[in-house]
């Protein structure tokens, strides 16, 4: 037995086989994007329950969250983290089958020693040189954008601005043609649903149709840079996969997997902290202005969003053997959804974590990439493209407002959030002057 929690005031011990519904889990809604009143409860009632909504044990408290992440693979697995919420229909399941659409474990649902080999390989195409040399190309691409709607005096940021630009500058750094990015697009926002999200039985036949057209086109692309490498993320990490292997031959169908899976990481996750940013930055007005006025501010800007609004809220883990979290003893097996997104608002590790404060001191403790082990190999680029937003926008744009009343709206499912539009408006005669800009 191993006893990960780490607070001092234990709840006293839950037997799951006779108590496997909670005092909170039947109220508890995994797919609510806006649940962090309810997690504020959870952490103070029962910082561990179970959701009979999606059949997991939810882990509220950072310290518990930071401990499981950090923990032994052999007693806290990420082998089920892909996991669909909801299995296959049959049609839908022949239709994977016809598109020979075989998801393989890859990066992120690996443990060690397979994990430790395939992400040695994979950061050499996510190096901080690598990272840097993108980042002319992105604020040309930012720049871009913000001049198509500068003058009109009202935008969508996700729309006009950070819809496109991450997933162009993971497209060039994967080796795919930018020619093909509104595809890519549809598949990232597709995948989001159809594995974390509870689709209908025509909902999944349709998604995996768009899926299957981008496993072959992944298929494809593997193959073209097997034969003929360049410089990209993906030819680096066949070279390293080769260098591993020795004259083992390439597993493709892994290889198909990583690219398949890291065009969506990639740009849909840092599209969505994006769009928290500039939620969390224009909702508190004061924090924007104090930006505007300090750009120094910037990157604490952004790891204090990223702790605030996480993109990646929700993620999993199954014990493998019997474990105890936060006073509650859980078999083998269990399903765990740690709130990353509760963690990152925990009171104790975050004071006033219900606050947000660009100038907080230890907001680079934040859970939005994980930790341990599996901390996102994504997580220089993901930094980058935000700075990169939030100082064009603040040296063009300093006078940005939300539109007052909008609704923010989510993508129906349980790991990945971020607004799908926010709405701003400003005076397009108060512009920064050209002369006034570098």
């Amino acid at each position: 037995m191993s006893d990960v929690d780490r607070n001092d005031e234990k709840p006293a011990s839950r037997d799951v086989a006779t108590c496997p519904v909670t005092r909170i889990g039947g109220s508890f809604d995994a797919f609510d994007a806006e649940s962090y009143a309810f997690y504020a409860r959870a952490r103070a009632e029962e910082p561990v329950f179970y959701s009979p909504q999606i059949g997991f044990w939810v882990v509220t408290r950072y310290s518990d969250i930071r401990a499981i992440l950090q923990g032994d693979p052999e007693i806290f697995s990420a082998e089920k983290v892909l996991e669909l919420l909801k299995p296959l229909c049959p049609a839908a399941m022949n239709k994977a089958i016809e598109y020979g659409l075989a998801v393989s474990p890859t990066v992120v649902d690996e443990d060690p020693p397979g994990h430790t080999l395939h992400r040695q390989a994979l950061r050499r195409g996510f190096t901080p040189e690598r990272v840097a040399a993108m980042e002319p190309r992105t604020r040309e691409l930012v720049t871009t954008r913000i001049d198509a709607f500068i003058r009109r005096g009202r935008a969508d940021l996700v729309t006009d601005l950070m819809f496109e630009v991450p997933a162009l500058i993971i497209l060039e750094m994967m080796g795919v043609p930018r020619a093909d990015l509104m595809t890519v697009r549809k598949f990232a926002k597709r995948l989001a649903v159809f594995e974390f999200g509870h689709p209908s039985d025509e909902e999944q036949i349709e998604i995996t149709d768009t899926l299957g057209e981008f496993w072959r086109y992944c298929e494809r692309h593997v193959d073209r840079l097997i034969d003929h490498p360049g410089s990209d993320a993906v030819s680096t990490f066949i070279a390293g996969m080769r260098d591993a292997g020795g004259s083992q031959p390439l597993d493709r169908q892994y290889l198909t997997t990583v690219t398949f899976s890291i065009i969506f990481a990639g740009h849909e996750t840092t599209t969505n902290a994006a769009a928290g940013a500039f939620r969390a930055l224009l909702e508190n007005h004061d924090q924007w202005n104090m930006l505007c006025g300090d750009p120094g501010l910037i990157t604490h800007a952004v790891e204090e969003s990223l702790r605030f609004y996480p993109s990646v809220p929700q993620w999993r883990r199954i014990t493998k053997q019997p474990v105890t979290i936060g006073g509650v003893d859980l078999p083998a097996g269990a399903r765990l959804l740690l709130a990353l997104g509760s963690g990152n608002r925990d009171a104790g590790r975050f004071v006033d974590g219900d606050t947000f404060d660009i100038r907080r001191a230890n907001a680079g403790e934040h859970l939005a990439f994980g930790w341990g082990r599996h901390h996102c190999i994504g997580d220089g680029l993901a930094r980058m493209e935000m700075r990169v937003a939030l100082e064009e926008l603040s040296r063009r744009l300093p006078h940005l407002q939300l539109v007052a009343g909008q609704r923010w709206e989510f993508s129906p499912n349980a790991s990945f959030r971020g607004p799908e539009h926010v709405l701003v408006t400003w005076d397009p005669s108060r512009n920064p002057a050209p002369a006034d800009r570098p």
